[in-house]
């Protein structure tokens, strides 16, 4: 059977072998991608976010949103911390070609039992446990919610909608749809550079916010009169505009230094030349999907590189 399956493979056509090659160097790639980031996560130290140094370092805690407006997935209207999806449009037979992809890049928080950090996920790499496909005939926003239903009826309908999605398929659907989120409560693994914000970026913030209100208060000239034109002439001079500039920035001052008391904000951001990357897994879990990643992807490079040697061989030898 062996030397059968060799002269057969002495036969194959040369396009086949070169695709069979570059799929070879594809596993490759990914097997030293994920050897590289798995060793990474090894090698540093977890950190916790009272206590961690400036610069690059590992975070473990839970999701939760920032206050303010929630972070809302377009297509399933998940409310979530992070989010990504893409539209896909039928192209010819198999193919599918992208019309219509975004990723969030709203801020987030990552809490452990000392205190909580912002994630600021612009440029990271995000690997997220919920992941949906599924397909239809709109290439519009606001298809219905897999992940809310799931949450709330179980894994019985998990099942189902794997049916139903994947059998749309068949059905010549025009387009296929895929979400990625991240939900408030999963654990939360992320690498990156760690920012405590100090004295100078709260003057920056200051400054900022002074120039706001400037900006606020020119855009309403009758009321900027009424405050700052001490001699009611009807125009606001070069002191009085130093006055208006003094109260903006007592004002700014005054409302920075309320957000201030007993907070300490930390940030983490993508680092220069390095790996950001978050998941919603636990640290053990990562490394292992990683580990095997790094194998599959040597297995299969190991296996392309022996199917196209035993053929160029053969040829060479026949």
């Amino acid at each position: 059977m062996p030397v059968d399956w060799v002269v057969e493979l002495q036969h194959w056509p040369p396009g086949l072998l070169a695709f069979i090659g570059v799929f070879g160097v594809v596993g490759l790639l990914i097997g030293f991608s994920s050897l590289r980031r798995y060793r990474l996560i090894e090698d540093v130290p977890t950190a916790r976010v009272r206590s961690a140094p400036q610069g690059y370092v590992e975070l473990t805690g839970t999701a939760a949103a920032m206050p303010g407006e929630p972070i809302i997935a377009p297509l399933t209207q998940t409310r979530c911390c992070w989010y990504a999806y893409n539209i896909e449009e039928r192209s010819g037979k198999n193919g599918w070609r992208s019309v219509q992809s975004a990723t969030s890049d709203d801020l987030f928080l990552l809490r452990d039992e000392t205190g909580q950090c912002v994630i600021d996920p612009e440029g990271a790499e995000v690997d997220s446990t919920h992941r949906r496909t599924w397909f239809g005939n709109s290439s519009s926003l606001g298809v219905p919610g897999m992940h809310r239903l799931e949450r709330d009826f179980g894994v019985g309908l998990k099942v189902a909608s794997k049916v139903l999605n994947y059998s749309g398929a068949f059905l010549e659907q025009g387009y296929r749809y895929t979400e990625r989120v991240i939900l408030e409560g999963d654990p939360l693994y992320a690498i990156g550079w760690f920012h405590s914000l100090d004295d100078s970026d709260f003057s920056e913030s200051e400054r900022a916010r002074m120039g706001e209100l400037l900006r606020e208060w020119k855009a309403h000239p009758e009321t900027l009169r009424e405050r700052f034109d001490r001699n009611r002439d009807g125009v606001i001079d070069q002191q009085e505009w130093e006055q208006a500039r003094a109260a903006a920035r007592k004002q700014a001052k005054e409302e920075l230094a309320e957000a201030r008391k007993n907070t300490h904000v930390h940030v983490l951001r993508k680092p220069r030349g390095r790996i950001f990357l978050i998941a919603n897994r636990e640290q053990p879990k990562l490394i292992r999907r990683l580990r095997w990643r790094a194998m599959a992807g040597f297995s299969f490079f190991g296996l392309a590189l022996l199917i196209d040697a035993i053929a160029l061989a053969g040829r060479h030898l026949g």
